[in-house]
């Protein structure tokens, strides 16, 4: 397989709604897609959302990146099949690389790893080794209004979704909880999501408060820099504290695993630079008898949920997030629904590659720049 042409695009995507939580507000997503083509004319699409406020990227550098260094780089490599190509992006996409621009990393490895399992006729869940996780979707409940948070509850609760995870760090969040209870009932497993809104001490005193009404577990109390508040948390609180923020690259895996600052890795594909990383975290948590969540960007498309069903398929996560895209996003770039459905069941997708086609119309029409290289 061999690379002849690379398109960079930026999109702005309007939401469906509003979506708030500790660290963010916004109205719309701002989503970089790298579209690949082949000598042999395979095209394979890969999706990344640079996060300032989690890794410092912004949608420049990630650009910046691609143009000045990744996609030059690309020249001369020919991978004879899914090991070379994994041992290739693996050189290619560094941890350096990765801590500079992630998004970048991840959008150019997944489109690659869409060419070469169209190349290749395998899905990329196969080529990671193994493509029969079930999987059961997790509800998200960012910041919004009473009436907002109460309909949505209602529509969990009809849609019988067996996990929740409510986003907290307000003044609310007993309130939140306590009508999450009363309508959810008690089987429903709720979790919580901080991110990073307090210190050590005061996250103690609400994490004990929100305990009452049988939380599972808390994801990110403290800020991404305050390793060693995780570990005093983990060492102090009876439920499990997930890590997201303060876990991004193998380096901070690595530390947060040392420390026994954590009891499970929030693995999000755009925010670890790419499914390969995310994946090698994966097996770095498993080593160390940590639990793995699938996280997810607000605002990812179907190309990033799609990629998230890949690696889903072949791990096994305690918590399961994405397929959101025909949720949140006004217009999805892709043709097939990647959803969950009642119960938050999903289905595995089957074709090769991500398992998924872009609509080019639509694709064109949500994107605000647009650049053509020639290998």
């Amino acid at each position: 397989m061999k690379l002849k042409q690379i398109k960079l695009l930026s999109l702005q995507i309007p939401l469906c709604m509003p979506i708030k939580h500790y660290l963010a507000e916004r109205t719309h997503s701002e989503n970089l897609v790298v579209q690949v083509e082949t000598d042999s004319g395979v095209i394979g699409f890969g999706e990344g959302i640079p996060r300032q406020y989690v890794t410092g990227e912004i949608t420049e550098s990630s650009l910046r990146l691609l143009k000045d260094h990744l996609v030059p780089e690309l020249n001369g490599i020919h991978p004879s099949g899914p090991p070379d190509l994994i041992e290739v992006l693996a050189e290619l996409l560094s941890e350096d690389k990765r801590a500079q621009a992630p998004a970048a990393c991840c959008a150019l490895e997944l489109a690659i790893l869409d060419a070469a399992g169209k190349t290749w006729s395998q899905s990329v869940a196969q080529m990671l080794g193994d493509a029969d996780q079930p999987l059961v979707y997790s509800a998200v409940i960012l910041m919004m209004s009473p009436p907002s948070f109460h309909r949505l509850l209602h529509l969990i609760r009809d849609m019988e979704m067996p996990f929740v995870k409510i986003k907290v760090g307000n003044k609310r969040d007993t309130e939140v909880l306590s009508l999450a209870r009363e309508i959810l009932g008690h089987n429903v497993d709720i979790r919580v999501d901080a991110n990073g809104a307090w210190r050590t001490e005061e996250a103690k005193k609400r994490i004990e408060e929100m305990m009452a009404y049988g939380i599972s577990a808390v994801e990110q109390p403290v800020p991404k820099e305050d390793i060693q508040g995780l570990k005093r948390l983990a060492e102090q609180i009876e439920i499990p504290i997930i890590a997201d923020e303060s876990l991004c690259l193998e380096r901070d895996a690595k530390k947060l695993a040392s420390l026994d600052a954590c009891q499970v890795f929030n693995l999000r594909l755009s925010k670890c630079g790419g499914i390969l990383a995310a994946n090698r975290m994966y097996e770095m948590a498993r080593k160390n008898a940590i639990a793995a969540q699938l996280g997810c960007q607000v605002g990812e498309t179907g190309i990033l949920s799609a990629a998230g069903r890949q690696l889903a398929s072949s791990k096994k996560f305690l918590y399961l997030e994405g397929s959101y895209s025909s949720y949140l996003l006004k217009d999805d770039i892709v043709n097939e629904p990647v959803e969950f459905g009642p119960g938050g069941v999903a289905q595995p997708l089957t074709g090769h590659g991500l398992g998924v086609s872009v609509n080019e119309e639509t694709l064109q029409r949500l994107a605000v720049m647009h650049e053509e290289i020639r290998l």
